[in-house]
Parts: C-alpha cells; structure tokens; sequence
C-alpha cells in the first residue's frame, strides 16, 4: 500500500514507514507518522515500530524502535514524551524543562500535548485510532504536537494548545497550518449508545454536519477529523492550510495501530 497524495508522502525506507505532510516540509517541518512496520516489538506488537511503553512489549524494545526511525529519519535530536491520559492538559517544552521529558526517562506526567518555539525540539505523541494532529504558526515558527481520541476531542485539547501558542507566542487563528494524520475515520466510528451520541452533541452543535445514521436508525457514525477542521475554520485559521489525511486506521488496520 502506498499512501502517498497529494497532500501526503509515504516514505519507505529499509523496511521502515512513515508519512510526512507535505505543507509542512515546504516550510522545513520535519514530521512524521510512523507505521507498523520495521520494529523489534514482540508480543501482541509482533516485530512492530511501537512506542507504547505500559503495555506488554518491553521499555527496551520501545527504545530500540525509537532509535531505528531516528537513524531513518535521520534524527540526530533527543526526543521528548510525557505520559498520555486522554487529558487536555498541553506542555511547553523549551531548554529550561526539557531534560525532565526525555523519552528514555518514561516520564510519568501526564500530558497530551506538547508546544515548541524552540528549534531542534522533537517530541512524540502515540495514537492508536486517536487523531495526531499538529498546528504550526508559520509566522512565529510555533508547533503544537497533539493526541486527540474522542474524549481529547470533547474537550478541544487542539484549541487549549492554540490559546497557548497564541498567549505565550503571537500565533494568529490565520496563520497556523493544521494537520490530521490518519485516525479513526467516520466510516468506522460507530456507536448505538445515545449516552455516547450525547458527548459529542453536547460540545458540537449542528450534528447533522458530523453525524449520521444508519438505515437500522440506530448505528451512527462521528466524523472526529471534521469537528477540528470546523473548529479551526470558525476560529478564522485558512481552509486551505487545513490538511485531513483521509487515512483511516481501522479500515488499514494492517498498517496502523
């Protein structure tokens, strides 16, 4: 399979494979989106390039993998993690803290996402069917990093880290390039709880917009990816440099997590 668009390149290289978005190479964004493939993880992950360290693959394994897509990647940095809980709690990381959040330290604060005005900062999120989204203000050469599962999503964990960028760095809504890797998409986010529906129409109104029903009446589905496109649109940021990958991990299960 090759993922490759035009907004997306699929790299492939010694058996490792990622995705970069192309509107953020052009402005010298180093970013990528790994697949299963070309790790040492056993268990469950199955010789696969996991992150996930408090499961059952081993912190070994973890970082050996982290050390084959940074010699692939040609990444000469450290790179930076906290611990995720579905929270909207964002992290600036900057040269005074970021020695606390080094990825071999399995830092155990938890944290979903991270905001970056310094150069040479890389840092992880890991997503299974959750949305890893990145902002970047092309103005102020500001990043956000970001795990959005549904309940990241609820609780707008992507604008939490906009308000920061924009409090702390300048970032204007009409600068920011806005990207959505692959996650779950709307063809397989399903559900028949209407306790579940209530979430999401609680937070997001028109929900003929992002919900839909099947014949049965009772099976809907959410469109995760549009809700943040929608939010960002109505924060004033430009449709065009609103990217969505279109990839869904479930329905390419066989090269996602």
């Amino acid at each position: 399979m090759d993922f490759t668009s035009k907004d997306v390149l699929h790299i492939k290289k010694n058996g490792v494979e990622y995705l970069s978005f192309k509107i953020l190479k052009e402005f010298g964004v180093n970013n990528y989106i790994t697949l299963r493939f070309g790790g040492v993880s056993s268990a469950e992950y199955n010789k696969s390039l996991n992150f996930r360290y408090t499961g059952l693959d081993t912190k070994e394994n973890v970082l050996k993998n982290l050390d084959i897509i940074k010699k692939e990647a040609n990444i000469k940095n450290d790179i930076y993690k906290a611990m995720q809980a579905h929270t909207d709690k964002i992290l600036v990381i900057n040269k005074d803290n970021m020695e606390n959040y080094k990825f071999e330290n399995f830092c155990n604060e938890n944290y979903d996402g991270y905001v970056v005005n310094e150069k040479g900062i890389y840092t992880l999120v890991t997503t299974a069917d959750c949305n890893p989204i990145i902002l970047y203000d092309k103005k102020n050469n500001v990043y956000a990093n970001i795990h959005s599962g549904w309940m990241g999503t609820i609780k707008k964990i992507y604008l939490n880290a906009f308000k920061i960028m924009q409090k702390k760095f300048g970032t204007n809504a009409e600068d920011l390039i806005v990207c959505v890797g692959p996650s779950i998409n709307k063809c397989c986010f399903t559900s028949k709880e209407e306790s579940f529906k209530k979430k999401f129409t609680d937070v997001f109104e028109n929900e003929q917009e992002y919900l839909y029903y099947e014949e049965d009446k009772e099976t809907f589905h959410i469109d995760m990816p549009y809700l943040i496109k929608r939010d960002f649109i109505n924060l004033g940021a430009n449709k065009k440099n609103i990217i969505l990958s279109n990839i869904c991990t479930k329905c390419n299960n066989k090269y996602f997590f």
